[in-house]
């Protein structure tokens, strides 16, 4: 089987993964309403989510090392599929946790499989096959919303278990196509140099954090601030992925630029530009088109300067380039996803249009990160 049917079948299931991922949010309103859950109990749903299908990967990445990635990628998506698909048959908030709890184990065990196999794969070129995994993953995030909020309000809850096909067919497509081999990486100590790194790279991951809060509170809370509006589920879910284009052009946007004007000049404009938007947003008319332009540009704006604080951050580190980048990737959003609980018992005490506007805070201390901090000012 060529290299590009291969790398075919691997980007399908990148797309397919991520828009698992990314189904939770906009269906919150659906399950908030169905089975009457108050907002720490969504936030919560979501904080365990993103526990488990994020800040656990460096642990599946060791795992893999150790027994090899291929029965990890070749069944992660009918795992993810099959307990995601369960959610409409669950009847209390326990089931909801134990389906998310498990698909998020299968998230978490596939992502660093998919870059372990571009390796295994001997691509003539990988950072182009890379670019275009990441790319993937991004149209995923930019579907996910959509695609399940259409399948919900054309065939109900009830029908929810039919979302795990695209995941079966994935299976059988990758276990197909990648064949066994040898894709052990070798033993390798799975040992963190925190104390070598955290200092050069705090600053970033500080900033990073900061994207990170506010970004996950704008994913979930948004299509519940929309509902009490008056919007349908179906205008949530479009509105999420328009936020999540933004969100996926941002760093492609902000590297192009940086080369332009500077890396410094990018990550202080993000931060600013973010805090502008947010106000913003709550002036423009609620569910319209100019509501979700806004939203648009907040994404874009927030994530302008990731793939540069990643850059800046291994710079700092550089003989531990794969610790510093899962910190400042999956782990980074992981913890931004656990908070998300904490944000939903103030929502709950000052509401969420409230809790929605203060989000200004976390821009606003990226910016004086990014004028007050050497490292960031002097562009690493």
């Amino acid at each position: 089987m060529g290299a590009a049917v291969r790398n075919v079948a691997l980007y399908f299931a990148k797309f397919l993964i991520t828009a698992y991922t990314s189904i939770l949010a906009p269906l919150l309103p659906v399950l908030m309403r169905e089975m009457d859950l108050s907002l720490t109990q969504a936030g919560g749903l979501v904080s365990f989510f993103s526990l488990f299908n994020s800040v656990l990967q460096p642990i599946f990445g060791w795992v893999e090392d150790r027994l090899g990635y291929r029965r990890f990628l070749c069944l992660a998506p009918l795992w993810v599929g099959l307990f995601l698909g369960s959610l409409g048959f669950a009847g209390d908030f326990a089931t909801l946790a134990l389906c998310l709890f498990l698909a998020g184990i299968g998230i978490c065990a596939f992502h660093p499989a998919s870059f372990a196999a571009v390796k295994g794969f001997g691509a003539e070129n990988r950072s182009v096959v890379i670019s275009f995994l990441l790319m993937a993953a991004s149209l995923g995030f930019v579907a996910g919303p959509w695609l399940v909020t259409l399948f919900v309000e054309t065939f109900g809850m009830g029908r929810l278990y039919l979302v795990s096909i695209p995941g079966v067919l994935a299976t059988v497509a990758l276990s197909a196509i990648i064949p066994p081999g040898r894709e052990r990486q070798g033993a390798k100590a799975f040992d963190y140099p925190l104390a070598k790194i955290i200092g050069p790279i705090f600053p970033f991951f500080l900033f990073a954090l900061a994207v990170s809060i506010t970004a996950m509170n704008l994913y979930s809370f948004v299509p519940i601030y929309l509902k009490q509006k008056g919007a349908s589920v179906g205008a949530a879910g479009l509105f999420l992925s328009v936020f999540s284009l933004g969100c996926a052009l941002g760093p492609l946007a902000g590297s192009l630029a940086a080369k332009r004007v500077g890396r410094p000049r990018v990550t202080a404009f993000s931060a600013a530009l973010s805090a502008a938007c947010l106000p913003l947003f709550f002036y423009a008319p609620a569910g319209g088109t100019g509501q979700a332009v806004v939203f648009f540009f907040l994404g874009l704006f927030l994530m302008l300067p990731f793939s540069i604080l990643i850059s800046m951050a291994q710079e700092r580190a550089p003989q531990y380039v794969g610790t510093v980048s899962s910190f400042l990737g999956g782990f980074v959003w992981g913890c931004g996803g656990v908070l998300v609980v904490c944000f939903a018992r103030l929502a709950e005490a000052v509401g969420v249009e409230r809790l929605l506007g203060g989000l200004v805070l976390f821009p606003l201390v990226s910016l004086a990160l990014a004028l007050a901090v050497r490292s960031l000012r002097e562009g690493g």
